[in-house]
């Protein structure tokens, strides 16, 4: 992503002066990420919420006169790693006597570093391995889920390698307190480097949170000539049941459309879908909004599409492979 921010010190420079700027913002046509820093509305309309994170990022510490050190999900949005949810909050390494302080959407955190700062994309910032475990010892299970995933997987756009479970650990031993230790090592067993995208990973650790049975991810389904009919997100053989993560972003970005438009898109899922149940299997699919609030009514959440699908949630004999119970 390259969207250039605009600076009102650089008005200043130039002799323009800052009133043009406050007048395009009142138009709409700028959009403020912080005092001084602004980026055209047209761009920041298209953006997802994460790239528009990294924006908000780029904004606070590129105005800093201190070189500033980005970690967990201020460092996860510069090294591609997935975050989740809409807080703009930057995370920043607290220097001595400095842990805790908030300020205008800024926090910093003391926290012993595990391997040495990295540079990235001209941001100084926690390593990849420490960023994932920075927010698994400090994130909510299913925040974290998804960063780890994605670490154990190669990165062909970055072309960095897949990181080690056995590194991982190695590593959580340094975290400063037994809690953080045993929060980072969970997220570390559960993470899969299986599912395919952010929401696959987050959608995963909903349906084991809520306590429901563990599904096969990735499965292949044929037809009885053995034509291969789709690749499952989820399975469950034991109720003939396909799930599916639906992110809706793969129906706009040209990346998923091979030179179509969304409703071709759309209706060529709905055909593989059809033809996925010819083949015997029950469907249930969900969003965005199902897996980011799980406990919804109306729209309904995940636990409850999944219940209505006819998986059983089991608090008390709920074991998924390589899980403490």
């Amino acid at each position: 992503m390259a969207t250039e921010l605009i600076y009102a010190r650089d008005r200043d420079h130039s002799g323009h002066g800052r009133r043009d700027l406050a007048f395009d913002c009142e138009k709409g046509e700028l959009t403020r990420l912080r005092n001084g820093v602004y980026v055209p509305t047209h761009v920041w309309s298209q953006l997802t919420w994460w790239e528009q994170y990294r924006l908000h990022v780029e904004a606070a510490v590129g105005k800093g006169r201190s070189r500033r050190i980005l970690v967990q999900q201020s460092a996860a949005v510069m090294w591609g790693i997935p975050v989740m949810g809409r807080s703009i909050q930057v995370q920043l390494l607290a220097a001595h006597g400095v842990h805790g302080k908030r300020r205008a959407h800024m926090r910093w955190h003391a926290s012993p570093l595990l391997e040495p700062l990295q540079e990235v994309d001209g941001f100084l910032a926690t390593g990849r391995a420490q960023t994932v475990l920075d927010m698994s010892a400090h994130l909510p299970f299913e925040q974290a889920v998804p960063a780890m995933d994605h670490i154990l997987r190669p990165d062909t756009t970055r072309l960095l390698p897949a990181l080690q479970k056995d590194q991982l650990r190695t590593l959580a031993a340094g975290l400063p307190t037994g809690t953080k230790r045993q929060r980072a090592l969970k997220v570390i067993e559960f993470a899969n480097p299986l599912a395919q995208s952010p929401g696959e990973s987050l959608s995963r650790a909903q349906i084991y949170l809520h306590y429901f049975p563990a599904p096969t991810l990735q499965h292949p389904v044929y037809d009885r000539g053995g034509r291969l009919l789709g690749i499952l997100d989820f399975y469950w053989k034991e109720h003939g049941l396909a799930g599916e993560f639906d992110g809706s972003i793969k129906y706009s970005r040209g990346e998923f459309l091979n030179g179509g438009v969304p409703a071709d898109a759309v209706e060529r899922e709905k055909a593989r879908e059809d033809r996925i149940r010819a083949a015997g299997l029950r469907f249930v699919r969900w969003t965005w909004d199902a897996a980011l609030t799980p406990e919804s009514v109306n729209p309904p959440g995940l636990p409850r599409l999944l219940a209505q699908a006819g998986l059983k949630q089991d608090r008390w004999n709920h074991h998924w492979p390589g899980m403490s119970r």
